[in-house]
């Protein structure tokens, strides 16, 4: 029972990157003036995702949906712009379950009982999966260790002090520096359309050097509204390796069992 929540977990997560309908683009609401500052986060953004473009890692997951919780560890393959594995392990590190997705399908396959599931990811199935949406590219980003960002040209800064943020107009995020703005970014807010709370806020922490950047080993997403949300800590990171394209297909073979979702 316990793995069946799990696997019910992992779908929700990874159902997220699978193509699910785009919102539009948000607009900042509040006025922010083009700074220097806002310049240089721009170009670490655009240099950090350059280096992140592959990623794998080892990881315990952590699966928030509404009062109850699901932990695994597992291993993470990313390539952004939207595509994804995950490999649950159990304490013997054996592999019980695989999931994944190219950024058109979701899929889900159980080794122990040659069970495949798979489908389009559209807003229906997503909705049967989880209480929550993030655009499929947002979330690959975010495992890759940066903000959601569409189309990060245009980063603007407003307040001063404690108040000091970046506003990334095409995710309509508010982001915060570390180390009194001078460091990597340790969190972002998104507020809901209407104006009124917050879509959902992203931490970021235990910054460590892989390779040319300091990658975020502490990754966590909240939906404040939902009580839901996702925690990903990274034990080990290598950045930027070759990824066969097949990682991200379903395994297939005669003796596997495929059920398909219409819609």
């Amino acid at each position: 029972m316990h793995r069946r929540l799990i696997l019910t977990a992992l779908i929700c997560a990874l159902a997220l990157t699978a193509g699910c309908a785009k919102e539009r683009p948000r607009a900042a609401r509040a006025q922010g003036q083009r700074t220097k500052a806002a310049e240089a986060l721009e170009r670490r953004l655009a240099k950090f995702e350059e280096a992140t473009g592959h990623m794998k890692g080892f990881a315990w997951m952590q699966i928030d949906s509404g009062e109850r919780g699901w932990r695994t560890d597992a291993a993470v393959v990313v390539a952004r712009p939207e595509r994804i594995r995950v490999d649950a392990m159990d304490a013997l590190a054996d592999v019980w379950a695989k999931a994944g997705s190219d950024g058109r399908t979701m899929w889900l396959y159980i080794p122990g009982k040659r069970k495949l599931y798979e489908g389009r990811a559209t807003p229906r199935n997503i909705r049967r999966l989880t209480s929550f949406e993030l655009e499929p590219r947002d979330l690959v980003s975010v495992l890759a260790g940066s903000p959601t960002v569409v189309g990060s040209p245009g980063i603007l800064e407003t307040g001063k002090g404690r108040e000091r943020r970046f506003i990334l107009p095409g995710s309509g995020l508010y982001c915060r520096l570390a180390n009194g703005g001078s460091g990597p970014i340790s969190r972002c807010q998104r507020p809901s359309a209407e104006g009124v709370g917050i879509d959902y806020e992203i931490a970021f922490g235990d910054y460590r050097r892989v390779g040319s950047v300091r990658f975020p080993h502490s990754i966590e997403v909240r939906f404040p509204e939902s009580g839901t949300g996702l925690v990903v800590k990274y034990s080990d990171v290598e950045l930027d390796g070759e990824i066969d394209p097949k990682t991200f297909e379903p395994p297939r073979s005669r003796a596997t069992k495929t059920h398909r979702y219409r819609r």
